[in-house]
């Protein structure tokens, strides 16, 4: 396959560009919750995580991170707000966007349950940024887990690798455990029925490579970025701990990804490159396709 190097590019700049882009990390406050639907007990699919099951669109995530800098006031008004009118679509969080049409929506659409979101672009457990115990603090103040929730859809991690750089694997993913037990905890008391999974991540890398220019044709650079690859490696086995440690369901998504991944032919990508216009449809850079979500939605649906 004809690529371009990029090996000139500094590799400091390389893991600056990646770590701001890869998760879009955000250190937002999340303060507003939407109930969605009326019934609440009606048999429902409840989604929760990072920018990549939230497929958060860059335009509304760029709005709502500069809205971010106004005043506590402001945060506050829009909450009170926002609470006497909440929203049944979009987004479950006011200050975190999501997609009408990500893998969470669409399995629940697949399995004929609705789906009530609260993922947040940004969400970590053990660093700073947006809590996903936020995420289940929001989602049990609006009544949507109940014991008629039959499924509950978790992928998060990934923000909690490049954020403790400066421990060892071993110490993220025991910490990563412990911060998040007690949050699967907390949903499996309130919906002792759901079937929770926790999703991995899809392919990204190519054996610690990364494709961040298409030209189209299948034209791409190949860039060496190991901590890349280190950081997808690790946050499978954070969560394959977690499913473990809570006795969750682990959804693998690497196995059937292997060859949809940044590096992968324009009709296959399934995860975006940097500068990207030939994967098919998509909301950010760096994140993953329609073709991606629609991928794991069919892989949720038939789990």
């Amino acid at each position: 396959m004809p690529h371009l190097s990029l090996a000139p590019l500094a590799n400091q700049r390389l893991r600056v560009i990646l770590v701001s882009l890869i998760m879009l990390t955000g250190f937002v406050t999340v303060t507003v919750a939407a109930a969605p639907g009326a019934d609440a007990q009606q048999r429902n699919l409840v989604v929760f995580g990072d920018s990549i099951i939230a497929d958060t669109p860059t335009p509304q995530y760029l709005v709502n991170r500069l809205g971010s800098l106004s005043s506590n006031s402001s945060l506050s008004s829009a909450s009170s707000e926002s609470s006497e009118n909440p929203e049944s679509s979009g987004s479950s969080f006011q200050q975190c966007p999501t997609s009408d049409n990500n893998y969470g929506i669409r399995a629940g659409r697949k399995l004929g349950l609705p789906a009530w979101d609260y993922s947040c672009a940004g969400t970590t457990s053990i660093s700073p940024g947006p809590q996903f115990s936020t995420q289940v603090d929001r989602a049990l103040q609006a009544g949507a887990l109940t014991p008629a929730t039959a499924r509950v859809i978790i992928t998060t991690g990934f923000n909690d690798t490049y954020n403790n750089g400066n421990q060892s694997e071993q110490q993220i993913r025991a910490r990563f455990v412990d911060a998040m037990r007690p949050q699967v905890q907390r949903i499996r008391n309130a919906a002792p029925n759901a079937r929770i999974q926790i999703v991995g991540y899809a392919t990204i890398t190519d054996h610690d490579h990364v494709c961040l220019v298409h030209l189209g044709a299948n034209i791409h650079d190949r860039t060496y970025a190991p901590q890349v690859g280190y950081w997808e490696r690790l946050s499978q086995d954070m969560q394959r701990d977690l499913a473990n440690a809570t006795g969750a369901q682990f959804v693998d998504m690497k196995p059937s990804t292997r060859d949809r991944g940044m590096c992968a032919p324009d009709h296959l990508r399934g995860w975006a490159g940097l500068f990207d216009f030939h994967a098919g449809p998509g909301n950010m850079p760096i994140h993953m396709t329609d073709r991606g979500h629609e991928h794991v939605a069919n892989v949720i649906a038939a789990s």
